[in-house]
């Protein structure tokens, strides 16, 4: 990693992260290992005076039952077998002479002397009395015990803590630098993560600066480790995706708009123009101005269209979602078309069981539904029978417009749903080719689908909303 990086690695969430949990971490450490330590030294203290109480009962077992010579005897034994074993023994006559032991004289004590109480006491001991095999340069600060025997004789025992003293600073000195090893390894794992996640977080930001320069095209960077960054890429990528669809709608809007208001509007002027060329009677007047009425009524029609579908497909126009009574307003749309339908001598039937709901925009329903339905009485020869029908099935509630017209064959039921698409058969008639668009988009913005099948003979356009 270059050194110009340095800086912003050591501000990344991941390093301050690590660099603070190491911090508590060597603070909790330090205190449990604190706590360990002091009950470690009580513990190990406890046992020292545990086993010093032992040793000198012994001792004085051996004098009360064999006398002062047996008791001399021991303590010299022991002074023989292990003259560097941690355990010392003095044993003085009642004038202070010493009779036998590895202490070389009754030890005086800073400040205090000894209680011949029987009890184990620690003191700071002069170094005076302290055998050299001891290893003490200094005062030492031991536990001790000592009595008066009945002859009036002393008899002391103490306990070097050297070796206690020594396995209590290896242990510190061992809990001590794997706290430190911890640290330090919590702090490269801090820099390691910190790395990985700025790698990741630079990728992103080139792409975005990528797309932001124009290159629509680009994408944000996807592994396969399912995490946070991955989850984050694939959303963005789908808000892409999104964007460059409006674009791509917009262009074609754009694109379609000028093809084919192009040969209206032209129609319109040289219908005005041909008018004005000769003096006309009012009547003709008239007549001109009703037809050039009719034909931007016609223009602006298209333009509604193109502007309500384009708002659904993008679903700029939250509508507001409620509970829908669909059977209600499916009644209420046949009762509407029903007249229109028997002008063309065509049967309308309604088939819509009481009481199925579904969520949604009742005015944004209402609208495919009628354009759904306006298709059909257009297409529809005389004769025929339209269905206009609400279904139950296991995928969800259904909307089903059928007909008995043309249909539309299936190699174009996937392309009649863009804008402007007018089939061979529809373009002697009047339309925009909006109104399946619009259908379809109205359908998405509310979490269905809109699938056109074959009628037998006719068409059938169903809406299914999802299952609830």
């Amino acid at each position: 990693m270059p050194v110009r990086d340095l800086p912003r690695l050591l501000r990344t969430s991941a390093v301050r992260l690590a660099l603070r949990y190491a911090v508590l971490y060597a603070v909790l450490a330090g205190a449990g290992l604190f706590a360990a330590q002091w009950f470690t030294a009580r513990y190990v203290d406890a046992q020292l005076s545990a086993g010093l109480r032992e040793d000198f009962q012994i001792l004085v077992d051996r004098y009360d039952s064999a006398g002062t010579g047996a008791l001399a005897s021991l303590l010299a034994a022991r002074a023989a077998s292990a003259p560097d074993g941690g355990r010392y023994y003095l044993l003085v006559d009642k004038d202070g002479r010493k009779v036998a032991g590895n202490l070389r004289e009754w030890p005086p004590v800073e400040d205090d002397t000894i209680p011949l109480d029987g009890q184990v006491h620690a003191v700071w001991l002069d170094d005076v009395a302290i055998p050299p095999e001891a290893g003490v340069e200094d005062d030492a600060y031991w536990p001790v015990i000592a009595t008066r025997l009945p002859d009036g004789s002393r008899l002391v025992a103490a306990r070097s803590v050297r070796e206690a003293d020594q396995l209590q600073l290896y242990g510190q000195t061992a809990a001590w630098s794997s706290l430190a090893v911890i640290v330090v390894l919590a702090l490269a794992m801090g820099l390691f993560m910190g790395r990985t996640i700025l790698k990741r977080i630079d990728a992103i930001t080139a792409t975005a600066g990528e797309i932001m320069a124009g290159d629509l095209s680009r994408r944000m960077p996807v592994r396969a480790d399912g995490d946070e960054f991955d989850a984050l890429s694939e959303r963005l990528n789908r808000m892409l995706e999104r964007i460059a669809q409006l674009m791509a709608g917009m262009r074609e809007v754009t694109d379609n708009v000028a093809h084919d208001l192009r040969s209206p509007l032209t129609r319109l002027r040289n219908r005005l123009e041909v008018t004005l060329l000769h003096r006309r009677d009012e009547a003709e007047y008239r007549r001109a101005m009703e037809e050039a009425i009719r034909d931007a009524d016609g223009l602006m029609g298209t333009f509604n269209a193109i502007l309500q579908s384009s708002q659904a497909a993008s679903g700029t126009v939250r509508a507001e979602m409620a509970p829908v009574d669909l059977s209600a307003l499916v009644t209420r749309l046949g009762e509407l078309y029903g007249p229109t339908a028997e002008d063309r001598d065509l049967g309308l039937t309604v088939d819509a069981p009481d009481g199925v709901t579904v969520t949604g925009n009742r005015d944004l329903l209402a609208q495919a539904v009628g354009n759904l339905l306006d298709n059909a009485i257009k297409y529809t020869p005389t004769g025929g029978r339209i269905r206009l029908a609400v279904e139950r099935g296991p995928d969800g509630t259904s909307l089903a417009v059928a007909d008995t017209g043309p249909g539309i064959p299936a190699a174009d039921r996937g392309r009649v749903t863009e804008r402007f698409v007018r089939l061979g058969a529809a373009r002697g008639t009047e339309g925009n080719g909006l109104g399946l668009a619009l259908v379809d988009a109205i359908a998405r913005q509310h979490g269905a689908r809109l699938a056109l099948d074959d009628n037998h003979p006719g068409l059938v356009a169903r809406i299914t909303f999802p299952a609830a």
